[in-house]
């Protein structure tokens, strides 16, 4: 019994490893990807990338960090009226600290690329979602194209 929980465990950990492993690389290739396309959009040289993409990572962090604070543990149609109050506050002072950053990035921008580049950010972001999107899209229409080949 001992040597099957022992077993047990280690696939489980093997299996959870593996997904964590996953998850990583996924984000490595999107993080590439998005280098990728913002270098091109942007027509970043050398020397304004190796400035822009600190600043960039580190909105995006505090972003990220905004957008996690926002997520409801539960539906709205089980709260309260009081709790759909405090979450409506919440969301527009969350949205209104985003606008902040952003102004914050562009300010903190503007040391090392032109205006011009750095209106083009919004734009960047746009396309980098909308390929990514479709890229997503396409992965998984080839997964289902694979399963349903392999079945016949």
């Amino acid at each position: 019994m001992y040597k099957f929980l022992t077993i047990l465990c280690l696939t489980l950990l093997s299996i959870s490893l593996q997904a964590q492993n996953n998850a990583e690389e996924r984000n490595e290739k999107i993080k590439a990807y998005r280098v990728a396309m913002f270098t091109e959009i942007l027509n970043l040289s050398p020397e304004e990338a190796q400035g822009f993409w600190p600043l960039y990572n580190e909105y995006l962090d505090k972003r990220e960090s905004l957008q996690r604070e926002l997520k409801m543990n539960r539906q709205i149609d089980g709260m309260n009226d009081n709790e759909v109050e405090d979450y409506v506050k919440k969301y527009f002072e969350l949205r209104s600290r985003e606008i902040d950053l952003e102004k914050e990035l562009s300010q903190k921008l503007r040391k090392v690329l032109p205006l011009r580049k750095i209106a083009k950010i919004p734009v960047a972001e746009r396309e980098f979602r909308e390929s990514l999107v479709k890229r997503l899209q396409e992965a998984r229409q080839k997964r289902m194209e694979r399963r349903a080949g392999g079945g016949n």
